[in-house]
C-alpha cells in the first residue's frame, strides 16, 4: 500500500468533516453520485454490511461495499460484488487522491492534514463513482457524527449494537457514544437499529423523531431466531417470507446482524428497489465474514477465529462458546489471545471459565502499542487460569498447534497475522 497513505495519522486531532467535504469537493464530489447504505455501529457492522451488500448483489445490482479494517489486505477495505480492488488499480487511485489531498491540506492549513481514513474514505467513494455501482454499502470507520464517511446521505441508515469502545473519542457513558453514532441518521431517511442497551434506544429515537427519520427497531420487528449450530444458523422474517432464512455464518448475534441486513432490505424494498424472497434467501445464506466465528481447521487442532476485540465482543463470543459446548459443558478451550495497550486485561474475563490455557502474545499494529503479553499472561494466572506467553505470534501460533480447540481472538490485528500465517503454511 502507498507509503504516503500509510504514513498518515489514522484519526485526526481536529473532529470534523471539513476536511474530507472539501477533497471529495476537489475530487468532483464522488460521493453525491451513489446510493449509499450507511452503517454505523460497535459491534456486527461488518458482517451486517456483507449480508445486505450479499442480498443486493443477488438481486443483479453491482454492489460497493467499504469497510474496515482489513484482516491481512488493504485491499479488502474496497470491493465490488466481493472481489477485492485490483493492486494496480488502488495504487493510482490513492496516489491521484494523495495529490488531491496535499492540494486541499496547502489551501486550508486551518483545519490539519487529512487522514490515512479521510484519504481511504475518499478512495472508495471515487472507486465505487468510476466503477459506476448501483449501490454502495459503507461502513463508518469510528463513531458516526464525525467519521469521514458522514458526508452521505443514504437510502437508509443502520445501527448495529452499540457498546463501549474508543471511549478516548466518543465518550464515557452509553448514552454519549450512542449520540456520537446516531450521527448518522438523516433528517427523513429511515434508519434500522440492532439490539440495544434501553439508554441507547432512547437517544437514538430522540434522534430520529428530532430529525423526522422513521425507525424501526430489530426487537419491535417480525424477526424471529430459531437457533444455531457449526452449521450456521435460522430466523424467520414474515414480511418476505412465512418459512425460515437460513444463514452459514456461526453465533447468535449474526442471526441478529442478518435480521438486521434484512430490515434494511425491507427498507430498499419499500423504496421502489426490486428485492425478493429469493434474493434475499440466496444472499443470506451466500454471505462470509472472515475473523467473526470462522471455523478455519477442522481437526489437529480445530481452530476458531473471532475478532473479539471489546467487552461486548468477548462477552458474545463467550457466549458462543458456550452454546457450541451445550453437548458437552466440560470442554475447553486453549486461547491465543493478544490485545492492544489500549484495552485493560480485564478483557479476557468472560472467558476464563471456558479456558484450558492460554497463550498470549502480542499484535502488530503501526497505530497502538500491543499491551505487554508478560504482563497479561500474569494477570490471567492471577484469575487462577493457566497462561504462557511469546513475543512473537507466529512461535504461539506454533505452540497453539500441538492443542486440541483453539480460538484465536483479543484483536483484529493479531488476527489478520495468524490467517497470514495459516495461509503462508497452507493450513487454511
Amino acid at each position: 500500500m502507498s507509503r504516503p497513505l500509510l504514513d498518515r495519522q489514522r484519526f485526526g486531532s481536529r473532529l470534523g468533516l471539513e476536511r474530507i467535504e472539501r477533497l471529495c469537493a476537489a475530487l468532483g464530489h464522488p460521493q453525491r453520485e451513489v446510493p449509499v447504505v450507511h452503517i454505523a455501529g460497535t459491534n456486527g457492522k461488518g458482517s451486517t454490511a456483507s449480508f445486505l451488500a450479499a442480498i443486493l448483489q443477488e438481486a443483479g445490482l453491482r454492489v460497493g461495499l467499504y469497510t474496515s479494517p482489513h484482516l491481512v489486505s488493504y485491499r479488502e477495505r474496497f470491493q465490488i460484488n466481493g472481489v477485492w480492488i485490483e493492486a494496480a488499480r488502488l495504487e493510482t487511485m490513492v496516489a491521484d487522491v494523495e495529490q488531491a489531498a496535499v492540494t486541499v491540506e496547502a489551501a486550508a492549513p486551518e483545519h490539519g492534514p487529512l487522514t490515512e481514513f479521510e484519504v481511504g474514505t475518499a478512495v472508495a467513494f471515487r472507486f465505487f463513482q468510476q466503477a459506476d455501482v448501483d449501490v454502495a454499502v459503507i461502513e463508518t470507520g469510528l463513531g458516526g457524527r464525525f467519521d469521514a464517511t458522514n458526508i452521505v446521505t443514504p437510502l437508509v441508515s443502520v445501527i448495529t449494537p452499540i457498546g463501549y469502545d474508543h471511549m478516548e473519542w466518543l465518550g464515557t457513558t452509553l448514552p454519549d457514544i450512542a449520540a456520537e453514532k446516531a450521527g448518522i441518521i438523516k433528517p427523513g431517511v429511515p434508519v434500522v437499529v440492532g439490539f440495544q442497551d434501553a439508554s441507547v434506544m432512547s437517544v437514538l429515537l430522540n434522534v430520529a423523531n428530532e430529525k423526522a427519520a422513521p425507525i424501526v427497531f430489530l426487537e419491535h420487528s417480525p424477526w424471529q431466531p430459531a437457533g444455531w449450530g457449526l452449521r450456521g444458523g435460522r430466523f424467520a422474517y414474515s414480511p418476505f417470507s412465512q418459512e425460515p432464512f437460513s444463514i452459514a455464518m456461526l453465533g447468535g448475534y449474526q442471526l441478529e446482524n442478518a435480521g438486521l441486513a434484512v430490515l434494511a432490505a425491507d427498507q430498499l424494498r419499500a423504496q421502489g428497489w426490486a428485492l425478493t424472497e429469493i434474493h434475499v434467501r440466496a444472499g443470506l445464506l451466500a454471505a462470509r465474514w472472515p475473523g467473526r466465528l470462522e471455523v478455519v481447521l477442522h481437526a489437529d487442532p480445530w481452530m476458531l477465529l473471532d475478532g473479539a476485540h471489546n467487552p461486548q465482543g468477548v462477552q458474545s463470543l463467550a457466549d458462543a462458546l458456550a452454546q457450541l459446548n451445550a453437548d458437552n459443558p466440560e470442554r475447553r478451550f486453549t486461547f491465543l489471545f493478544g490485545m492492544l495497550e489500549n484495552k485493560h486485561p480485564s478483557l479476557v474475563d468472560p472467558l476464563l471459565p471456558l479456558a484450558q490455557e492460554f497463550i498470549v502474545t502480542q499484535p502488530k499494529s503501526s497505530r497502538i502499542p500491543p499491551y505487554s503479553p508478560e504482563q497479561l499472561a500474569e494477570y490471567i494466572r492471577s484469575q487462577g487460569t493457566a497462561a504462557i506467553f511469546f513475543s512473537d505470534a507466529e512461535q504461539a501460533l506454533q505452540e497453539a498447534l500441538s492443542r486440541e480447540r483453539v480460538v484465536v481472538c483479543g484483536s483484529l490485528y493479531l488476527l489478520g497475522e495468524i490467517k497470514h500465517y495459516l495461509e503462508l503454511a497452507a493450513l487454511a
